[in-house]
């Protein structure tokens, strides 16, 4: 029986990565783990339910070869359902840009969107 599925996204910098959730979105780190160099090379994150995997793209491909890529390039969005969404909205609105505003979809959630500094798409729907 399947419990859960954390999404371990491929990032180019892990600290950076950390700073957007932190200071956007407010997560918190709770584990982490760092190079020789004390470079961060993955970090698991959370908010509330929500848990996220970021992965250095080197160390990521080298764990599986299969990811190989020159560039990073988002193909996926993350989807969120949030109870607090007009003030995650404003909130979000003050400190980062808008990617598709708030709307009504033809399957009757509303929703907004936001890139992050990756260029994964995050959206997040009214409970």
């Amino acid at each position: 029986m399947y419990k859960s599925m954390t999404p371990n996204l491929m990032v180019e910098n892990v600290d950076e990565t950390i700073a957007f959730y932190q200071g956007i979105l407010g997560f918190s780190m709770m584990d982490s783990a760092s190079s020789d160099k004390g470079e961060v090379k993955w970090a698991f994150i959370q908010k509330d339910e929500v848990q996220l995997m970021l992965q250095e793209k080197e160390n990521l491909i080298e764990e599986y070869p299969i990811l190989s890529t020159a560039k990073l390039q988002p193909s996926l969005s993350l989807y969120m359902m949030v109870d607090d969404f007009d003030q995650l909205y404003e909130d979000v609105k003050s400190k980062h840009a808008i990617l598709k505003d708030i709307n009504v979809t033809s399957y009757g959630l509303t929703e907004f969107a936001i890139a992050d500094n990756n260029g994964y798409v995050l959206t997040f729907s009214k409970v």
